[in-house]
């Protein structure tokens, strides 16, 4: 045992003797070292409380909300703060909640199947969400960034035998098209349907021959309505086409106001 320094209100004229205290992995309550009495037990605390310091190095429990983290901050005190106001070093995973900040985000990866609405927003590795809104500009950033559509956005149909007017139907935003190999003559112009639920009477729709035929030898034309969008070709050559042609189209989202 060694001597101990008595503290009011001990007796100070008998010197302690320390007996050492057990060591314990698990407890209910802490001794501590205090001022006023040679030593006090700190209360036992409620359930789920944590040890906190402020800058004057008192400690005491506390608890805080759900979804929150302990922090320090920039006086040195530590306290609870929401996951939000923390970075992310990993990928997150939003599930269906919404993500909603008036701030940049700066992400390596995000994915969510609810909404991103943001100001600005930064992401360097990959992006799967429902629906992103900013109110800044989205910019695909590096010599091989995209923006456009992901694997499994597309799909392809086949124009009916017979006539290059026949109707085509594919709900997708992006994909390809196979006309039919009927003859179009020569500065002559036929129109076929092509019904596209994802199509809204303000979209713009993009259509590009990138097989099948003669390229360089026809025009396109598009005029969309909702759920539907006319597709014209015409023939500009001298004399007449008898061919197949590979088109792709994409659907780009546009609005009056």
């Amino acid at each position: 045992m060694t001597p101990c320094t008595p503290a009011p209100p001990c007796d100070t004229e008998y010197p302690l003797f320390c007996e050492p205290r057990e060591i314990t992995a698990i407890a209910k309550r802490l001794v501590v070292e205090d001022s006023s009495a040679c030593d006090k037990t700190l209360q036992t605390p409620p359930s789920s409380q944590v040890l906190v310091s402020n800058t004057n190095g008192t400690i005491s429990w506390t608890n805080g909300a759900s979804n929150t983290l302990l922090r320090k901050n920039s006086t040195g005190s530590v306290e609870f703060v929401t996951l939000n106001s923390l970075l992310q070093s990993a990928p997150v995973d939003l599930g269906s909640q919404p993500l909603t900040t008036t701030g940049a985000v700066s992400v390596g990866s995000l994915t969510s199947s609810g909404a991103v609405t943001t100001a600005s927003l930064s992401v360097s590795g990959t992006t799967s969400t429902a629906a992103i809104t900013s109110n800044s500009t989205i910019l695909a950033n590096g010599n091989s960034s995209k923006i456009g559509y992901n694997t499994g956005a597309g799909g392809a149909i086949t124009q009916g035998a017979g006539a290059k007017t026949n109707s085509v139907t594919l709900n997708r935003p992006t994909g390809i098209i196979v006309t039919d190999s009927a003859a179009l003559a020569a500065d002559t112009s036929v129109t076929f349907n092509l019904s596209n639920s994802v199509i809204e009477a303000t979209d713009i729709v993009l259509v590009s021959h990138i097989s099948g035929g003669t390229l360089g030898s026809y025009n396109f034309a598009v005029a969309p309505v909702a759920g539907n969008a006319n597709i014209v070709i015409r023939n500009i050559t001298a004399g007449s086409l008898s061919e197949s042609l590979t088109l792709r189209f994409i659907v780009v989202k546009s609005v009056n106001a």
